[in-house]
C-alpha cells in the first residue's frame, strides 16, 4: 500500500507547525494523570499487510506518545488485542473482502467500544465493508502517516474524555441517589421513630389534628392513649440499651398487632372507626381511635392493651415483665383540641403510674394532682435554698434495758400554717427531680450534729439511723458525704447507721452493693427497714452486708391478733440472731405489742408507744428525761 507520509524528523521543520499540533494532541491525551498513564502506556494495534505502512506507521504514532504493535494477519491481530487491550486499533488493507469484513466484526465485539478502530479504505469498497461493520472513522487513500497518527490520538483522547465524562456522571448520579436517599432518610426520621417504625410525636399530633375535624363533624368521639411503663429504667439498666431497643420494638410490633386485632373485629366493635399508634418519646407510646361506643367498650379496649403489653417479652434468653400504665383521654368532652387532648391523655397515664400500674381515665383530679405535683417541686427547691426542712428523731428503745439507746432522724417539711407535707408526698417528687442528694446531705448532715450535742451533753445514744434512698446509692458521693460529715463532728464510724428499705433500694444491683461495701469498710452500720416486705429478703441478707433488720409495723401491729403475723415475727427474730443481727420491731403502739415482741427475744423497738418523732429540743429533753429515770 502506498502512502506519501513524511519522515518522522522532517516533521520538525514542518512550516505548517504539525509538531506544535501533536504536542498539544499529546497533552490532552495525558487527561488521565501521571499516576494512570505510568500504569498504562498509550498503545496502538496497527493491522497491516503493507511493508511502507510497518515502517512509517509504528514511527509516526510513537511521535504522536502511542506505542504501535504491528500485526500482519487477523489470528495474530485478534490475540494482541485480547492480550494488550490497546487504546486504538488502525486497520489498514483490503477490507471489502470476507476476511477483512469479518475482523472488523470481531474487532468490534472484542474491543465493546472501549478503544476506537480507525479503517484506512483504499477504495470504495473497503469503505462499504467498514461501513457495514460499523466501523465509521475512515480516512481514504491517499494519505500521509503523520496525519494518521494525530487521528489516532485524537481518537483516543476523545474516547478517554468520553469515559471521564461517563465516570463522572456515574459518580454524579451515585451522588444523586445518595442525595435522595437521604432526604428520604430525613422525611423518615422527621416523622417515624427509626426504631419502632411507628409515626414519631410530631406525625401522631398531626394526624390527630387532622383526625378532630372530621369526628366532630359525623359525631364521633375521639379516644387518646398515652402507654408508658413502670421502671422500664431498670430494663435498660439490667440488659443494656441494645437489648432495650429491642424491648420497645417488640412492644412496638404488640400496638401494631392491637391495631390489626381490632380492624378485625370490626364486627363485634362496630363503633371503632380510625386507629393509629405512635412512639412519642422513649419508652412512651400513644394510640388513637374514633369510636361511637360508650366507656365500656373503650375499657375492655384499654384493658386488652394493658393485659398485651403485661406478656412478659423475651429477649436473648431473658424473660422481662413489663408493668404498662394506659392513660386515656377523650374529645370532645375532656379536650377541645389535640395538644390539650395529648396532654390530659399524659397526665391520666402518669396517674397510673403513681398508682402502680392499670390504666385510668383522665379526671379534673388528675390536672390537680399534676399541676400539685409541679408546684411541690418548685418549692422543695425554694425549701431548699431557704433551709426550710427540718429533721425529727424517733427513739429506739432497748427491749431489755428500756432505755433509749438510739433515734431515727426522719425528715420534715413543715409549712407556714402549721401543717406539714408528709414524705411519702415529697420524697418521690424529689426523686424524680434529682434532689435526693440535697435532702439526703441535709438529714445526714442534722442527724450527725444532733448525735454529736447528745453526747457532748451526757447521754448515752449509742448511734442514729438516716434513711438513705437508691438515688443516693447509685450517686458517686454518699461514701465522701458521709466520711466528711463523721469527720467534722469526730464522730466514730459505727456511731452511724444508714437505713436502706427493702422497697425502694434493693434490686440486686452490682452498683448498688459495691456503694454499700464502700461504706460498710468506712465502719458505719447498715440496717434493712420494711423487713418482710420485698420479694427477696432472705437472699439480700445473703448477699448484703446487713447489721440490722427492721421488722415492718404491719407484722408487729398485728402479732396479737394474728398467729401467722406472730409467727412470722418470731421467724424474722430468730433469723436475724441465728445471722448475729440486731432486731427491731417497727410501729409499737400497745403495751401488748411491746409484751409480744420482748417474749419473742426482739432487741429493740420504736414507735408511738414511747414517742412520736421530736424535734431537735423535745428529743433532747426525752434524752434527759431517760437518763434520770
Amino acid at each position: 500500500m502506498t502512502d506519501r507520509s513524511q519522515r518522522p524528523e522532517e516533521a520538525h521543520n514542518d512550516p505548517t507547525g504539525m509538531t506544535t499540533t501533536l504536542r498539544a494532541l499529546s497533552t490532552r491525551a495525558s487527561i488521565t494523570g501521571p499516576r494512570e498513564q505510568a500504569a498504562h502506556a498509550l498503545t496502538a494495534v496497527l493491522i497491516c499487510t503493507d511493508a511502507a505502512a510497518a515502517k512509517w506507521g509504528p514511527r509516526w504514532l510513537l511521535q504522536c506518545g502511542l506505542e504501535a504493535l504491528v500485526c500482519s494477519d487477523p489470528e495474530s491481530a485478534l490475540e494482541t488485542v485480547r492480550a494488550r487491550r490497546p487504546d486504538v486499533v488502525i486497520v489498514d488493507g483490503a477490507l471489502h473482502d470476507r476476511g477483512g469484513r469479518s475482523l472488523l466484526l470481531a474487532l468490534q465485539a472484542e474491543l465493546e467500544h472501549t478503544a476506537p478502530i480507525i479503517a484506512l479504505c483504499a477504495n470504495a469498497r473497503d469503505l462499504t465493508a467498514a461501513l457495514d461493520a460499523k466501523v465509521f472513522d475512515v480516512m481514504r487513500k491517499p494519505y500521509e502517516w503523520r496525519v494518521v497518527a494525530l487521528r489516532a490520538l485524537h481518537a483516543v483522547t476523545i474516547r478517554r474524555l468520553e469515559a471521564d465524562l461517563f465516570r463522572t456522571r456515574e459518580s454524579l448520579v451515585g451522588a444523586l441517589d445518595v442525595a435522595d436517599e437521604a432526604r428520604r432518610q430525613l422525611r423518615s426520621r422527621e416523622s417515624f421513630e427509626p426504631l419502632t417504625g411507628l409515626p414519631n410525636r410530631k406525625k401522631f399530633g398531626e394526624l390527630l389534628k387532622r383526625t378532630l375535624p372530621a369526628a366532630s363533624s359525623e359525631g364521633k368521639r375521639l379516644a387518646v392513649f398515652v402507654i408508658g411503663f413502670n421502671r422500664f429504667g431498670l430494663v435498660v439498666e439490667a440488659m443494656g440499651q441494645e437489648r432495650a431497643d429491642l424491648v420497645l420494638t417488640e412492644i412496638g410490633r404488640t400496638l401494631d398487632q392491637c391495631l390489626l386485632d381490632l380492624s378485625s373485629a370490626q364486627a363485634e366493635t362496630a363503633g371503632f372507626r380510625t386507629a393509629a399508634a405512635a412512639c412519642i418519646d422513649h419508652a412512651r407510646f400513644a394510640l388513637m381511635l374514633t369510636c361511637s361506643g360508650g366507656d365500656g367498650e373503650l375499657s375492655a379496649f384499654q384493658r386488652r392493651v394493658v393485659e398485651r403489653l403485661s406478656q412478659p417479652v423475651r429477649i436473648a434468653g431473658q424473660t422481662i415483665f413489663l408493668s404498662a400504665c394506659v392513660g386515656v383521654a377523650l374529645h370532645p368532652q375532656d379536650a377541645a383540641d389535640a395538644d390539650t387532648l395529648m396532654q390530659r391523655a399524659d397526665n391520666a397515664m402518669r396517674d397510673a403510674q403513681s398508682r402502680g400500674g392499670g390504666f385510668r381515665f383522665y379526671s379534673s383530679a388528675t390536672d390537680a394532682a399534676a399541676a400539685r405535683k409541679l408546684k411541690l417541686e418548685q418549692m422543695l427547691h425554694e425549701a431548699l435554698d431557704a433551709g426550710a426542712l427540718s429533721v425529727a428523731y424517733q427513739p429506739i428503745v432497748d427491749t431489755a434495758r428500756r432505755r433509749i439507746s438510739s433515734a431515727e432522724a426522719l425528715l420534715r417539711w413543715p409549712q407556714t400554717d402549721g401543717t406539714s407535707i408528709a414524705p411519702a408526698e415529697f420524697v418521690p417528687i424529689a426523686e424524680e427531680a434529682g434532689l435526693m442528694d440535697r435532702l439526703g446531705e441535709h438529714v445526714l448532715e442534722h442527724a450527725c450534729r444532733q448525735l454529736a450535742a447528745s453526747r457532748a451533753a451526757g447521754h448515752c445514744l449509742s448511734r442514729i439511723c438516716v434513711n438513705v434512698s437508691r438515688a443516693q446509692l447509685m450517686g458517686p458521693s454518699l461514701a465522701a458525704s458521709v466520711a466528711r460529715c463523721l469527720r467534722e463532728h469526730s464522730l466514730d464510724p459505727a456511731s452511724l447507721e444508714l437505713e436502706l428499705s427493702e422497697r425502694g433500694v434493693l434490686s440486686g444491683d452490682h452498683d448498688v452493693v459495691t456503694q454499700l461495701e464502700g461504706l460498710k469498710r468506712l465502719g458505719v452500720r447498715l440496717s434493712l427497714d420494711d423487713f418482710g416486705t420485698g420479694d427477696s429478703a432472705i437472699i439480700y441478707l445473703r448477699e448484703l452486708p446487713i447489721d440490722v433488720i427492721k421488722i415492718d409495723q404491719s407484722y408487729v401491729q398485728a402479732v396479737n391478733d394474728n398467729g401467722r403475723d406472730a409467727a412470722i415475727v418470731s421467724a424474722i427474730i430468730a433469723l436475724g440472731r441465728q445471722m448475729g443481727l440486731k432486731v427491731v420491731a417497727e410501729g409499737v403502739e400497745t403495751p401488748e405489742q411491746l409484751a409480744a415482741i420482748e417474749r419473742l427475744g426482739c432487741d429493740e423497738y420504736q414507735g408511738f408507744l414511747v414517742s412520736e418523732p421530736l424535734g431537735p429540743q423535745e428529743f433532747a429533753a426525752l434524752l434527759e428525761r431517760d437518763r434520770r429515770r
